[in-house]
């Protein structure tokens, strides 16, 4: 039990086990269909093979026991009646002799219709032929005969029969039936007339052909699958730059063996993300932590001794602790955000009042950056069911990234427009932050909402968390819509979001 177990533990065996059986299964459905069509040529074929066999028996009997059959001498009648027994054992068929024109059932080879009355109801007439004949036999001519089917005892048979001899006023006609036979038995009949050589022989190379068709394609898939399941080991053990190559005949093995591989591309960059945030977030934690650190010590010691000083050294720690406060919430918002923890109060917003409000948030740090914060309020309204404090929270992500990195005397301009509805799906809304600053490269604007991913800060020259691209993505997400950039390195950058109307 334990070998069989084994045996078919493996996703080869199993396959080619599978296969092997549906085959099997096919050609019998196959088999089962063949015979339901054949079955009135069967028929046909087994009527004909009973006229065949009834011309020879009933010259054999007219020749050989018409003497018996006219006598009283018992001995001679039980020979008679013995060779009938004999040839329908031969003929696995049954025979009857009925005495004409009473229908009474003289001779039963069953031994169960004696002394009953045949009635086989609609029948056909047609003339007997003679089938093969040996050397030296004399050929008799065509007798009428009588061909039909008849139900006996719930049974159906396909019977023929003709006049044996004419006795007194009457006569006896002989009759041979054979039951129809059902599907299975059809099977096997058909099977036997078929030569014991080629029988053998096909069911041979008909299995071999299963065997190795099944086989092979077991092999395809199983062989497919191994490297798939090598690149899942060495994904385990930590080579997160190992990939499977997508050399399969199976197209499905193929698509199988391109998804792992983006899985893999994910895996890596979410873990090349996951270092670089950290390095980030220490080198952004250290900074502020050292400025505290060093001017809290300098109140301690007295260093800070005049009112300026200490109001300075009050400022830098109090903009340091803020620094930190907002690096944390961040975080906390982003791990809201992705959990699905972060419930939105949805209501009718006006955009242009949103962005009205970050405008005035921002104008005097825009002032002190020296950089213009340009925008018009429309004068419609452009309405949308969201939650407006979320909204003020992405478009601040957008304007601070916006102005960190847009040079002095440069601007920064915000828009609102309306969308003309794409086909199948409603209005949008767009809103927009268009900075004059050095612009984003191709390769980085891929990645630019990504979590904890920044652009080079040696070509920026400006430092963040990394996040805060993440969090506009994953709060416009909520709302269902959508995000994106347009930037060219040296004419600065474009982000906008789209909200449903």
């Amino acid at each position: 039990m334990n070998a069989m177990r084994r045996l078919f533990s493996t996703l080869q065996s199993r396959l080619l086990l599978t296969h092997m059986l549906v085959a099997v299964a096919v050609l019998l459905v196959a088999a089962l269909l063949v015979l339901v069509i054949q079955a009135p040529v069967r028929a046909e074929y087994m009527v004909q093979r009973l006229a065949e066999w009834l011309q020879p028996t009933v010259n054999i009997a007219r020749s050989s026991f018409a003497d018996a059959v006219q006598s009283d001498d018992a001995d001679a009648q039980a020979r008679f009646l013995s060779y009938l027994r004999s040839q329908a054992d031969a003929q696995n068929a049954r025979v009857l002799l009925v005495s004409q024109p009473g229908g009474q059932v003289l001779f039963d080879s069953d031994d169960l219709l004696a002394g009953q009355q045949w009635a086989p109801g609609t029948r056909t007439r047609f003339e007997t032929r003679q089938g093969r004949m040996r050397p030296g036999t004399m050929m008799m001519q065509p007798a009428e005969a009588a061909r039909g089917s008849v139900r006996i005892e719930g049974v159906e048979w396909y019977y023929v029969s003709t006049n044996l001899l004419a006795v007194h006023d009457g006569g006896v006609d002989l009759v041979l039936l054979k039951p129809q036979p059902g599907i299975v038995r059809a099977m096997f009949e058909s099977i036997a007339d078929l030569p014991r050589g080629l029988l053998f022989g096909g069911i041979a190379a008909l299995a071999l052909a299963i065997f190795l068709l099944s086989r092979w394609t077991a092999g395809a898939v199983t062989r497919g699958l191994a490297p798939l399941m090598s690149g899942t080991r060495e994904l385990a053990d930590g080579n997160l730059a190992y990939r499977v190559p997508a050399q399969s005949s199976l197209a499905e093995v193929q698509d199988l063996a391109a998804s792992f591989n983006r899985m893999a591309d994910r895996v890596q960059q979410g873990q090349q993300a996951q270092r670089d945030f950290i390095a980030n977030v220490s080198h952004d934690l250290k900074t502020p932590l050292t400025s505290i650190q060093g001017y809290s010590q300098a109140l301690l010691d007295g260093t800070a001794s005049t009112p300026e000083r200490q109001q300075r050294a009050a400022l830098v720690i109090s903009q340091e602790a803020q620094r930190l406060s907002n690096l944390v919430e961040e975080v906390i918002d982003l791990a809201r955000l992705e959990s699905g923890r972060l419930t939105l109060h949805l209501q009718p917003t006006n955009l242009a009042d949103v962005v009205t409000d970050v405008v005035e948030a921002f104008a005097p740090r825009s002032e002190a950056a020296h950089v213009r914060l340009l925008w018009t309020p429309p004068a419609a309204a452009f309405t949308v069911t969201a939650d407006g404090d979320r909204l003020r929270r992405a478009l601040s992500n957008l304007v601070e990234n916006a102005l960190k990195h847009t040079p002095q005397d440069g601007a920064v301009t915000l828009a609102v427009e309306r969308l003309a509805a794409p086909a199948g799906s409603g209005a949008q809304v767009q809103v927009s932050v268009t900075d004059s600053g050095p612009g984003i490269a191709p390769e980085e604007q891929r990645r630019i909402f990504e979590r904890f991913y920044r652009v080079d800060r040696a070509r920026s020259g400006r430092e963040g968390s990394g996040l805060g691209l993440a969090i506009v993505k994953d709060i416009v997400e909520a709302h269902g819509g959508s995000v994106g950039v347009e930037s060219v390195v040296g004419n600065g950058s474009r982000f906008w979001f789209t909200l449903p109307a």
